[in-house]
C-alpha cells in the first residue's frame, strides 16, 4: 500500500472517530440538559397529598359520608391543580392522584349500594347486590359474581362478595404507594 493511501485510510478512521466523539459529547450535553428540568415543585402537591392521605385515613376508620366528603375534597385539590402542572413529572404525578379519586369513587358505589341495599341483608348474607351502578365496576375489578333467583318473580339477581369493597381499598393503597414512589423518585 502506498504512503499516501495509507494517511488518507488513517485520516478516515481519526474523522470518524473524531465524529463520533462529537456525537457523543452532544448527547451527553442533551442528555445533561434534559434532566436539569425541575421534578416537581413539591409546594404544588401539598394539599393533594394530604387530602389523599384524610380519604385512606377516613377509609379505615370513618363511615360513609366521612369518607365521600374526603373524597370531595380530594376532587377538589386535584381539579384546582390540574392548571399548573408544568413538569413531566407533575403531570404523571397529578395522572397517578386522578386514578387514585377514580379507585375511591369506585369504592363509594360499592359501599353506597351496600348501604342501599341493607334491607336485603338476609337474602345477600354478607354479599353485595350488584345493580347498574356496580355492574361497571364487576367488570374493571374482574370480580366474581353469584346468582340468586328472587322466588316471588322468578328474577335472578347478582351479589359479589362482600369482600369486593376491601379489595377496591387495597388497589387504593397499592395505588398511593405508586404516587410515593412517583413522587420520591
Amino acid at each position: 500500500m502506498s504512503f499516501s493511501r495509507q494517511m488518507r485510510t488513517k485520516g478516515n478512521v481519526m474523522k470518524q472517530r473524531n465524529g463520533l466523539l462529537v456525537i457523543l459529547l452532544v448527547a451527553f450535553l442533551v442528555s445533561g440538559s434534559c434532566s436539569s428540568e425541575p421534578a416537581y415543585d413539591k409546594k404544588k402537591f401539598t394539599k393533594i397529598e394530604s387530602a389523599a392521605h384524610a380519604v385512606q385515613t377516613s377509609v379505615k376508620s370513618g363511615s360513609y359520608s366521612q369518607v365521600a366528603d374526603k373524597v370531595q375534597k380530594l376532587s377538589a385539590e386535584i381539579a384546582a391543580l390540574k392548571g399548573s402542572v408544568a413538569t413531566a413529572k407533575e403531570k404523571q404525578l397529578l395522572q397517578a392522584y386522578t386514578t387514585l379519586l377514580s379507585i375511591y369513587d369506585d369504592g363509594l358505589v360499592l359501599w353506597k349500594s351496600e348501604l342501599d341495599f341493607a334491607f336485603l341483608a338476609d337474602q345477600l348474607k354478607g354479599s353485595i347486590y350488584v345493580n347498574q351502578d356496580v355492574d361497571p365496576l364487576v367488570e374493571k375489578y374482574h370480580f366474581a359474581t353469584e346468582s340468586h333467583l328472587y322466588k316471588p318473580t322468578g328474577q335472578y339477581w347478582k351479589s359479589i362478595s362482600g369482600d369486593s369493597m376491601g379489595i377496591i381499598w387495597k388497589h387504593a393503597d397499592s395505588q398511593m404507594k405508586t404516587i410515593d414512589n412517583i413522587a420520591n423518585y
